[in-house]
């Protein structure tokens, strides 16, 4: 799914987009701050590195073995974090375990039933974040073609019962903020 600016890094450097957004977390880390989240396609666990010191525990889960490898080199000395091998339509979570859910860049990337997942797994008070690419041409990126825009991100996370509680413009990326309640 490559067209040349479409591929997966599986380095921790910053980039200025992922400073933005850990900038937005540490504005407004109560969304974030949870006992059990899972970093639902992490790559390289760039993002589980972040989210790591708001979580008590932490699943960075990825299908690729490239990813799991490099993951388990860049989180190495992490102790709240565990380290999954599992599609993301199909997580080995019990219903209604989770109080977190980060994505980051992959809303395009995934599976049908991927929403469904989202929900299932969340518990009452859960919350999902979504961090990805606008519909718009940028530099780098996927293809305009694949990315969903936000109200399309909206509606899908409507749909399974997802309330959208907050959304930033972080640039050429947006942040969507879902919870299970309304608050």
């Amino acid at each position: 799914m490559s067209d040349g600016r479409h591929f997966h890094r599986h380095n921790l450097n910053i980039t200025q987009v992922e400073q933005t957004f850990i900038d937005a977390i540490k504005e407004d880390s109560e969304y974030i701050k949870a006992q059990i989240g899972i970093d639902l396609g992490a790559g390289g666990g760039r993002f589980s590195r972040i989210l790591s010191e708001y979580v008590e525990r932490l699943y960075s889960v990825d299908v690729s073995d490239e990813a799991i490898e490099a993951m388990h080199r860049n989180l190495a000395g992490l102790g709240n974090v565990k380290i999954i091998k599992a599609p993301r339509n199909a997580l080995p979570f019990d219903d209604s375990s989770i109080d977190i859910v980060f994505a980051a860049n992959s809303f395009h990337d995934v599976p049908e039933g991927y929403e469904k997942e989202i929900s299932r797994v969340l518990n009452k008070d859960g919350r999902f974040i979504d961090l990805d690419w606008k519909k718009k041409e940028t530099a780098f990126g996927p293809p305009v073609s694949i990315r969903f825009s936000e109200n399309d991100v909206i509606g899908k996370l409507e749909k399974q019962d997802l309330i959208l509680i907050k959304k930033q413009d972080l640039g050429t990326h947006y942040m969507l903020v879902f919870s299970k309640v309304k608050i």
